[in-house]
């Protein structure tokens, strides 16, 4: 059988094609993407102290959710800013961007956003789109310090590289439950893309986030520069029109 692998393999990440498909094989092993069975009814808890249910991010319009290992942390910091700037290419073309912390600490958010991340924020409280990154299972997906113990790791480069665009950052919180970016298409259509931070500041590739965006988009019938339905940047998803 014709078997799919991403031209990087280093970064765990699945790319359905077209949306509804559900695995690629990375490395010799399938990387199911999670079901929207499991994530659409997972509480979410905006600043203001509004809570909604996931499924509310992509009723209308697709969805690029960026799952925060710590906001405090630099590699996760410059990531959200680069990703961020993504957003004017995804608005046009229909697309919606929010983002989930697994622990609320008002100072660190309020460091964190709108400085590093300008777009919707909310507490995943119970953690289901991190354990949706870790095949669905009870707990999510715990990182590793190991990579820190050698100044000559990929994991020093991308600490070295995120300071230069990243002055301030912290080591507040649990930096050890691991993060990562779904795609999800617009209402039932499903999870379209996932990447999991297996390593630590592994992040997802752009071009592939703008792929997997754009084909659930069209795969929606959204039409180009159509702007994102019910988002304010404060993160408070608005009513919208029936």
């Amino acid at each position: 059988p014709t078997r799919t692998y991403l031209e990087k393999p280093e970064p765990r990440t699945s790319l359905a094609q077209p949306v509804k498909l559900s695995i690629v094989l990375l490395n010799n092993m399938a990387e199911p993407l999670p079901p929207l069975s499991f994530i659409k009814d997972a509480q979410l808890r905006d600043r203001t102290g509004v809570t909604i249910s996931a499924q509310q991010l992509w009723q209308d319009q697709p969805c690029v959710v960026l799952i925060i290992r710590r906001p405090g942390c630099v590699l996760c910091r410059a990531e959200a800013q680069r990703l961020w700037k993504l957003q004017p290419e995804l608005s046009a073309a229909g697309v919606a961007m929010a983002a989930v912390v697994h622990e609320w600490r008002d100072a660190e958010v309020a460091a964190f956003a709108p400085a590093y991340w300008p777009g919707p924020l909310y507490h995943d409280t119970s953690r289901v789109l991190y354990r949706a990154l870790n095949g669905c299972g009870e707990q999510p997906l715990r990182g590793s310090l190991l990579g820190m113990l050698n100044p000559f790791s990929a994991v020093w480069a991308r600490i070295n590289a995120a300071r230069r665009e990243v002055p301030e950052h912290n080591v507040v919180g649990d930096g050890l439950t691991m993060g990562g970016l779904l795609v999800v298409g617009r209402g039932d259509a499903g999870v379209a893309f996932m990447h999991v931070e297996r390593d630590l500041g592994l992040a997802a590739d752009h071009a592939q986030v703008l792929a997997a965006a754009k084909q659930a988009a069209a795969a929606a019938g959204v039409k180009p520069g159509a702007p994102p339905k019910g988002f304010a940047a404060s993160g408070v998803v608005q009513p919208t029109a029936a």
